[in-house]
């Protein structure tokens, strides 16, 4: 049985217990840091909060379902684990055996998921480099002082892009302007 099907069964509200039997997932959550660098930020839920935090997104504040199977609905196999500097939220999908990650703008109506990562491993590794960037450029002040250098910056990006099969990463070249 997929962890799709053991997640829903048949239900529209997720079994958040058969994600975290997900090794990677749970490896993923357990280890799994926030990132500040400059006026950027990833705020990663803690596994205790990872229900809870799927309110707005597929569930309401009285635990409704918010899933639909239109374009630009909230999709099923979507989970929300962590949010950015604009609260627009990061997610996986579960349907896919190697959880991709990605994220959508909120607040105009529609979700249209944006890939940033061809994995939880690979969103892993890019949080795991962008902790290394961060150092001495936490917040806005410390990145004035301290500017990520066009070498690291390209770097950065060329390694994300090849790491994730040539994926479009203006998401985090969006993510790293700290004007």
């Amino acid at each position: 049985m997929s962890v799709f099907s053991k997640l829903f069964n048949g239900s529209e509200n997720p079994n958040l217990n058969a994600l975290l039997a997900n090794k990677n997932f749970k490896r993923f959550i357990s280890n799994a840091e926030d990132i500040s660098i400059g006026f950027s930020e990833i705020n990663i839920f803690k596994l205790e909060n990872i229900k809870k935090e799927q309110i707005g997104y597929s569930l309401t504040k009285n635990w409704k379902s918010l899933i639909g199977k239109n374009n630009g609905d909230w999709k099923k196999n979507w989970i929300v684990i962590a949010t950015d500097d604009m609260a627009d939220p990061i997610f996986v999908d579960i349907e896919k055996p190697n959880l991709p990650v990605y994220t959508a703008e909120h607040g105009i109506g529609e979700w249209e998921e944006i890939n940033i990562a061809i994995s939880i491993e690979n969103f892993s590794q890019i949080l795991h480099d962008l902790k290394k960037l961060s150092i001495e450029r936490e917040n806005p002040n410390k990145i004035e002082k301290n500017p990520i250098s066009v070498m690291e910056l390209e770097s950065f990006l060329s390694k994300t892009k090849n790491d994730n099969n040539g994926m479009n990463i203006e998401y985090w070249e969006i993510f790293l302007e700290n004007d």
